[in-house]
C-alpha cells in the first residue's frame, strides 16, 4: 500500500478519489495521501456536498500526517476552524494554503504556533491579533493575498507575524491595501531574501493619511515592487539588493490620476530614501513608463548606482526618456541597457527634446543595447543613428524588428548601414 500511496500523492484529490472504484481495498486509500488539495470549482464552494466531502476525507484519514493541506471555500465559523485544528494537531504539516473567501474569517491560533510549517499562503483574511506565543520557526515562505491587518492598540499584528518567523526567506504581498491597514507601517525582517509587494488596484485609493513606511530588510537580494509611492520612506535598508523590478506610481493629490505625473502637479509622495536604500542594486528593471518618469521628477535625489550593470526600461511611444537621461548619468558602470516597448521619438523626422544633444551618452560605458520593438520608421532610425554615434564602447546592438517580408528586410538593411562610434560594435537583428 505504501507504493500505491506514493503514486496517489502525484494526483489531484479528485483524481485520487476516483481510483476508489477500482478496488474495495482502495475505497478510502485516497484520504491517506500526504497532500490534500481541497480546492473546488467556484460554484461548489458553498455547497453542502463539498463540505461533507471535506469532513469525510478528514474523518477517514484518522490521525495520518498531512504534509500539504490546501483549502478553499466560502465559509467561516467553528466548522472550518475544527478542520484546520484537526490537520495541524496531527503534526508534520509543511505547506498550508487557505482561502475561505470571507474577509473576517477567524483563523485558529494554532496556525501561528506550528513548528513544522515551511510555507504558508493566506488569501482574503483580516488578521487582528496573534497568540502571545506565536512562533513559526521553520517558515521560509509567506504568501499574503488580499490580507489586511487591523492591529490592537500598541500591538502590530503584522510586525508580530514577521518577528515570529526567524528564518523567513520569501515574503509575497499581493493586492494589499496599505491605506486600509492598521499597523506600525514597518516591514522588518533580518532573514528575508526575496520581497514581493504587488498592489494593482489604484483607483479610489487615498494615501493622505498613510504617512511614511519603513522597509528594513538588509538581506533581501530580490525585490519586486509594484505600488503607489507613499509620502516618504522613514527607513530603507536594502543593502544586499541584487535585482529590483519596479513598477512605481507617483501620487498626485494623494491618489492616482490615471496619467503620467508632470512637473507642476501637486505631487504628494517622495521616493528619495527608497532610491538611496537601493544604491547597491546590480540589475534594475523599470516595468512601466511611470517608473522611469520618477527618476526625472526626483532627479535631484538620484544616488550614484555604483554596482548597477544592467538596466531595463519599459516605454510607450509618447513617453519621453527624460528620466533615463538622468538615471544614466548616475550609473558609471552600466554595461547593458534593454529598451522594452515602442522606440520613442518626437516625429517622423526628428528626435525628442528629452534626448537633445545626446551629450549624456558620451560618458556612458554601455557595451550592449537591446531594443525589443523596432518598426524602422524614419524617426526611429534617426534616434538610433544619434545613439550609435555617441556610444564609443558599444560592442553589440541587438534589435528585434516588427514587420514582415520585404519591409523587414529593408529595415534590417538600413540598420546595418548606420555609422558607429565603436569599431567593435556589431548589429544583430532578431526575427
Amino acid at each position: 500500500m505504501g507504493v500505491i500511496n506514493h503514486i496517489l500523492s502525484f494526483l489531484t484529490l479528485k483524481k485520487s478519489a476516483q481510483t476508489s472504484v477500482l478496488s474495495k481495498r482502495w475505497r478510502i486509500l485516497f484520504a491517506f495521501s500526504p497532500t490534500l488539495d481541497l480546492l473546488p470549482y467556484k460554484n461548489q464552494m458553498r455547497r453542502p456536498r463539498f463540505l461533507r466531502f471535506v469532513e469525510r476525507v478528514l474523518y477517514v484519514s484518522g490521525n495520518s500526517s498531512i504534509k500539504k493541506f490546501s483549502l478553499s471555500c466560502c465559509r467561516k465559523g467553528y466548522r472550518t476552524k475544527l478542520w484546520l485544528r484537526d490537520v495541524l494537531n496531527r503534526g508534520g504539516v509543511l505547506d498550508l494554503h487557505l482561502s475561505l473567501g470571507v474577509a473576517d474569517a477567524d483563523l485558529p491560533g494554532e496556525i501561528f504556533t506550528c513548528k513544522t510549517l515551511v510555507e504558508l499562503k493566506l488569501t482574503g483574511f483580516c488578521i487582528n491579533e496573534l497568540p502571545d506565543d506565536a512562533s513559526l520557526p521553520a517558515l521560509k515562505k509567506l504568501f499574503l493575498n488580499s490580507v489586511q491587518f487591523h492591529s490592537l492598540p500598541h500591538v502590530c499584528a503584522f510586525a508580530k507575524l514577521l518577528s515570529a518567523c526567524p528564518v523567513l526567506e520569501e515574503l509575497v504581498l499581493v493586492d494589499l491595501r496599505w491605506d486600509l491597514w492598521k499597523w506600525s507601517r514597518s516591514l522588518s525582517s533580518p532573514s528575508l531574501r526575496k520581497l514581493t509587494i504587488r498592489h494593482r488596484q489604484f483607483r479610489g485609493v487615498n494615501m493622505s493619511d498613510f504617512g511614511s513606511i519603513t522597509i528594513d530588510t538588509p538581506s533581501v537580494t530580490h525585490l519586486d515592487y509594484e505600488d503607489l509611492v507613499p509620502s516618504s520612506y522613514l527607513v530603507v535598508n536594502l543593502n544586499s539588493l541584487v535585482e529590483a523590478n519596479l513598477d512605481l506610481v507617483v501620487t498626485v493629490d494623494h491618489g492616482w490620476n490615471s496619467r503620467l505625473a508632470r512637473e507642476g502637479d501637486n505631487i504628494t509622495c517622495n521616493p528619495t530614501d527608497l532610491f538611496k536604500g537601493m544604491r547597491n542594486v546590480q540589475i534594475m528593471n523599470l516595468l512601466s513608463p511611470e517608473s522611469s518618469e520618477i527618476f526625472y521628477l526626483f532627479r535631484g535625489a538620484i544616488p550614484v548606482f555604483e554596482k548597477l550593470f544592467h538596466l531595463s526600461i519599459t516605454t510607450e511611444l509618447t513617453a519621453c526618456w527624460s528620466g533615463l537621461v538622468f538615471l544614466l548619468n548616475h550609473c558609471p558602470n552600466l554595461e547593458t541597457l534593454t529598451i522594452k516597448g515602442p522606440f520613442h521619438y518626437d516625429s517622423s523626422d526628428s528626435v525628442c527634446d528629452c534626448l537633445s544633444g545626446y551629450s549624456f551618452l558620451l560618458s556612458c560605458h554601455l557595451k550592449v543595447v537591446k531594443i525589443t520593438e523596432y518598426e524602422g520608421t524614419t524617426g526611429e532610425l534617426l534616434q538610433l543613428k544619434h545613439i550609435l554615434e555617441k556610444l564609443s564602447r558599444l560592442e553589440l546592438l541587438e534589435v528585434s524588428i516588427w514587420g514582415t517580408g520585404d519591409l523587414k528586410f529593408q529595415t534590417a538593411k538600413d540598420l546595418l548601414m548606420l555609422p558607429r562610434a565603436s569599431s567593435k560594435c556589431k548589429i544583430q537583428v532578431i526575427n
